[in-house]
């Protein structure tokens, strides 16, 4: 499978609205590539390089991740060379290491969660507070989790988007 996995772009269920940016969702970096899928080994660089590349075409692009940790307490950014902004004594965060490896500008917003547990409403109410504004004002948003399938998924749902690329 290609980097991102489950690269999928999102529209509101009811036609045209108020919001004019776009909603992608898709699976984390590695995620897609064989011999990572869901293994707990570091994703190298390359894989990543692969993965930033096939995001969506956009300057700013907002990266609205909704990693945290898998259901046994392990870390969603223990794959990689950065962090969550969330774990404070660490550096670099995921923000910082692609602002130091790319020339596209990057935004980054975390809201994390617990995979395979579904979205807490609190922050299923937070995520689509946050992003509405953004699409409003034309921004594209690409929202990650895991497989880019479920906490994404449920998210966009809430927002009364549905999927329109397979």
């Amino acid at each position: 499978m290609p980097e991102p996995v489950n690269l999928r772009e999102w529209r509101p269920r009811n036609g045209p609205s108020k919001e004019t940016g776009r909603l992608f969702t898709c699976g984390r970096p590695g995620r897609g590539t064989p011999g990572y899928g869901r293994t707990r080994k570091q994703v190298d660089l390359p894989t990543i390089d692969e993965w930033v590349a096939g995001l969506p075409d956009a300057d700013p692009l907002h990266i609205v991740s909704l990693l945290g940790r898998k259901k046994d307490g392990y870390s969603e950014f223990s794959y990689y060379p950065f962090y969550s902004m969330m774990e404070t004594d660490k550096s670099p965060t995921f923000q910082e290491w692609l602002d130091s490896r790319y020339e596209r500008t990057f935004v980054v917003h975390e809201f994390p969660t617990i995979d395979a547990q579904g979205v807490p409403r609190a922050v299923l109410n937070a995520v689509t507070m946050f992003i509405t504004p953004l699409l409003r004002n034309d921004s594209t948003v690409v929202l990650i989790d895991s497989a880019g399938a479920e906490r994404t998924a449920r998210v966009c749902e809430a927002m009364g988007y549905m999927r329109v690329t397979v």
